[in-house]
Parts: structure tokens; sequence; C-alpha cells
């Protein structure tokens, strides 16, 4: 790894940005998580309260490739499509090629719930029932943070300890 050597001085005052650069980034990031993982929660609780249940057919879109250290990868995305009160809904999602089989055989269908009152509020059913629960949803949300907090600390020891190091002086050389 690049190692820039500095100065004490220059150590010190990096080390001071380096760590609140972690700091703000770690409570932002944890302030993202908090929120999605919160509105997720919110959503399917709306949805839910009174919902209403359909099977719609879903469909293959594409097929995404990935190719990382030598090893290939695909992601399914799919698409479906209902109607409420004369009005076309459309929805999507993506899967692993592992959990893709299900929506790839002929006829496959799946579940969706809209709420009576906004039927513009749907989403698929395990999806829903995965978010309803807000203590399953905290109990991912506190993970996600613990984790979180480990790869900034981590990030910070890379600044301070590997990135930037602390110039060596100069052994005097005997005459």
């Amino acid at each position: 790894m690049i190692s820039i050597p500095v100065s004490d001085t220059s150590h010190a005052r990096l080390t001071r940005a380096a760590r609140w650069l972690c700091i703000l980034g770690y409570v932002g990031l944890a302030i993202g998580f908090a929120w999605t993982a919160l509105s997720g929660h919110r959503q399917a609780q709306a949805i839910l309260k009174d919902p209403v249940s359909v099977q719609v057919p879903v469909q293959l879109d594409h097929i995404e490739e990935s190719r990382r250290k030598g090893r290939v990868s695909h992601t399914y995305q799919f698409r479906y499509q209902f109607v409420v009160d004369g009005v076309a809904r459309h929805g999507e999602f993506s899967t692993s090629e592992d959990n893709a089989t299900p929506y790839l055989e002929d006829g496959a269908q799946v579940e969706v719930a809209y709420a009576r009152a906004d039927p513009a509020r749907f989403e698929r059913m395990d999806r829903l029932q995965g978010q309803k629960d807000l203590g399953v949803v905290l109990g991912r949300l506190s993970v996600g943070v613990v984790l979180l907090g480990v790869l900034a600390f981590v990030v910070f020891l890379l600044l301070t300890r590997k990135l930037f190091v602390v110039r060596q002086p100069h052994a005097a050389s005997a005459a």
C-alpha cells in the first residue's frame, strides 16, 4: 500500500481531520440507513392496514451480468403490471440467479398488495411481510449500524496508520 510520510504535526492534523471525516460519514450513513429502514416499515404498515392482495403475472425484463474476480453472477430484473379502477400500475424488482427460478416458470405470478385507500401504494407481499414487524427492522438496522461503525474505524486506521505515516527521523551518519 502507498504510504505518505508526513511530519508529526501534519500527522496529528490529518488524524483529527480523518477522525471527523469518519465520524461525519458514519453519522450520515447511519441516518440514511435508519431513514430507509423506517420508511420501508412505514410503507408496509400503511399498505397492510387495509390491503387488497392480487396475483399478477411476472415477466423477465432483462438479465444483468457482472464479473468479479473471475466469477460471473447474474441479476434478474422482473416487472409486473396490474390494473386498479382502470389505472395500470407497474412494478419491478430484481433478484439473484439462485432466487429467480420460481419467476422464470411459465405462468409465474407474484402476490402484490396495495392500499385500498391509495392504490398507488403497492409492493410485493413477501417484501411487505419482511418489513411489517418493527422489531425485525430494528434488528437488521442495528446490525447494519454496528457493521458500518466497524467499517468507519477501519477506514480511520487505514488513513492514519497506513496511508499517512509519521516520517522517520534520518539517522545521523557516522563520519
